[in-house]
């Protein structure tokens, strides 16, 4: 797959949360947002990693894939990206071990200014510090 910069987003400062992702154009329902490669860990770089706790900036790009036995950096915005119990993008993320991105795509129409979320799929009670909702 190729990977484009993103074309209809930016990152901004989202009132309450910090950083975030908006569109600056209208994104269509199924649209792709963004691709965002993967950099796929090393045992002694993930050992590193776990001696961070949530603070470092490192953590946020880390995304654990247990069911691959494996673990990750992400690239582009997809850290950026803020968690919504009623999002408007969700990630195509599947079980391979071939993944070498991620791709964040509309699940409905989102407007010019509009804030991209994405559901994290936590626990309702793991995730209270991350919502505003």
């Amino acid at each position: 797959m190729e990977i484009l910069p993103p074309r209809k987003i930016k990152i901004t400062e989202i009132v309450n949360k910090g950083r975030g992702v908006i569109a600056t154009e209208k994104i269509f329902k199924n649209e792709i947002i963004e691709c965002c490669p993967l950099i796929i860990l090393r045992e002694k770089d993930n050992q590193f990693i776990k001696t961070k706790d949530e603070s470092d900036t490192l953590y946020h790009y880390y995304l654990e894939q247990p069911d691959l036995k494996r673990n990750s950096i992400m690239l582009g915005y997809a850290s950026l990206y803020n968690h919504s119990f009623d999002p408007n993008s969700e990630v195509d993320y599947e079980d391979d071990l071939k993944l070498t991105h991620l791709v964040f795509r509309a699940i409905k129409d989102i407007e010019a200014g509009e804030e991209i979320t994405w559901d994290y799929n936590f626990d309702d009670d793991l995730v209270e510090f991350l919502s505003t909702e």
